[in-house]
């Protein structure tokens, strides 16, 4: 699968059921009280990150907050969740 992000692309494993529901799992608990737990979120992101495949050598020249995003990139892609386009 490939995946865009900082005029990028990032070519990244597919992902199984298992780890699906995993992921939307480690992403309730990550808001489950209405605000986000920053420490749940970034295992969140951790998760994504092994599932992926990605590298370092994938993020080189990136700082840790467009890794972030690339990785926030990447879990929508493997939720299948589209981006709310204003005036949609």
């Amino acid at each position: 699968m490939i995946v865009k992000a900082h005029g990028k692309e990032f070519k990244v494993k597919d992902i199984s059921y298992e780890e699906r529901r995993e992921l939307h799992r480690l992403n309730a608990v990550s808001f489950w009280s209405g605000k986000v737990d920053p420490d749940k979120y970034y295992d969140l992101l951790e998760k994504v990150a092994t599932i992926s495949g990605l590298t370092e050598e994938d993020f080189k020249g990136l700082s840790m907050t467009d890794i972030d995003i690339v990785l926030q990139e990447v879990f929508t892609k493997y939720m299948g969740m589209s981006k709310k386009v204003s005036g949609a």
